[in-house]
């Protein structure tokens, strides 16, 4: 059949390899889509690290994927989202991940498909050893299997930001785990006017910055290493910085006291990933406050904390892990409808390379150089 696509492949940690190949026979229930652009995550980086064994080797990396549908197998139209009609030339986000439906999770828990035992993931979990390949996004083409999930996106969102759906709905998920539904009178959780410190700046750390200005957040503080990230929280509207690297633990506690009438942040969401910043998080929410700790999908290490401390905050510590993509996806793209050019989403993605620079993108993002780095294949292309 020749030569159809390329795709930078993982073969091992730290080798990764462009390679061509043909294109994919698409069965009923499945659809091949051009990708236009594929967000490069922080788990991309961890998998070249080395610091997902699981990972099954070799693959194409990149699970936040927009694309335009070239062809649709037979009932494949069933897969969006919504229930909205598809049909080639559609713009649609891929949910990245594909729940059983069989395991104690699917058919206990069934609104958190993200507990899902088996769940499989395009970039992360599908090897690119076999046709029909095209499982990641760091590649021209990505195969969508059957039993996956799309969303249409709205002519309204650029791809700048529609490219935002996956890192958006961790975002969103995260900062939901701090509501409080049902008592609205109760000074409990998330609400209008709460304070809000969100440690870590890198792109879950501005988005839930973003979904709190969204939601009606008051003071919203945020901490980061790095200057260049924390003038970006200032430009996307965060009401105070602090550089981590300039300040001790007890000076950030007093500034955090200091902005919240002597008490203490309502919600702490940890998007650095850092152990230590959890423990932090601890010590800077108020009593009776709420935590979220959405930063560590691989594991750093350990921690010490207090539990005294804990118990006398009366504190609520809630992980966040991954997010309900299926349903989470579409308050996400309403989001970037509602606010598309109200709030500059767009400007979250700095860096764009092609897919024979993706090595290249994944030092990037370790050296901090960038926010968000994004594999856009038509780069380099005539």
């Amino acid at each position: 059949m020749g030569e159809f696509g390329k795709a930078a492949v993982m073969q091992k940690p730290g080798r990764l390899e462009v390679l061509s190949f043909e294109r994919p026979k698409v069965s009923d229930g499945a659809m091949l889509l051009k990708i236009l652009m594929t967000g490069v995550c922080g788990t991309d980086l961890h998998m070249y690290e080395g610091r997902m064994p699981k990972a099954p080797f070799p693959l194409i990396p990149g699970h936040e994927i927009l694309g335009e549908i070239l062809e649709m197998g037979r009932g494949s139209d069933q897969m969006e989202g919504t229930g909205q009609a598809i049909r080639p030339g559609d713009r649609v986000v891929v949910v990245p991940s594909i729940a059983c439906g069989r395991c104690f999770y699917c058919k206990n828990v069934p609104s958190r498909p993200n507990l899902c035992e088996n769940r499989i993931a395009y970039g992360i979990s599908m090897s690119s050893l076999e046709p029909p390949h095209f499982f990641g996004g760091y590649a021209e083409y990505l195969y969508v299997r059957p039993g996956s999930t799309v969303h249409k996106v709205p002519e309204e969102i650029p791809d700048e930001v529609a490219v935002l759906a996956e890192p958006m709905s961790i975002a969103t998920r995260a900062l939901e785990r701090a509501f409080m539904p049902g008592i609205p009178y109760a000074r409990e959780g998330f609400g209008l006017g709460k304070s809000v410190v969100i440690q870590g700046a890198g792109p879950i750390g501005l988005l839930v910055l973003l979904a709190s200005r969204i939601a009606g957040a008051g003071e919203i503080i945020v901490t980061d290493m790095e200057d260049y990230r924390l003038q970006k929280a200032k430009e996307f509207g965060a009401s105070h910085t602090i550089n981590t690297a300039r300040t001790t633990q007890e000076e950030r506690i007093r500034l955090v006291q200091e902005l919240t009438n002597g008490v203490g942040a309502d919600v702490v969401v940890e998007a650095a990933g850092a152990p230590q910043a959890f423990a932090e998080g601890i010590l800077l929410a108020r009593r009776g406050g709420k935590l979220v700790e959405v930063g560590h999908f691989t594991d750093p290490g350990a921690v010490e904390v207090r539990p005294y401390v804990i118990c006398n905050k009366d504190l609520d510590i809630m992980g966040s892990w991954s997010s309900p993509h299926q349903t989470q996806f579409k308050t996400v793209l309403s989001l970037f409808k509602s606010f598309s050019g109200k709030i500059p989403f767009e400007k979250l993605v700095t860096h764009r390379f092609g897919v024979e620079e993706a090595e290249r993108a994944l030092r990037t993002i370790k050296e901090k150089r960038c926010l968000k780095a994004v594999i856009e294949p038509r780069i380099g292309k005539a």
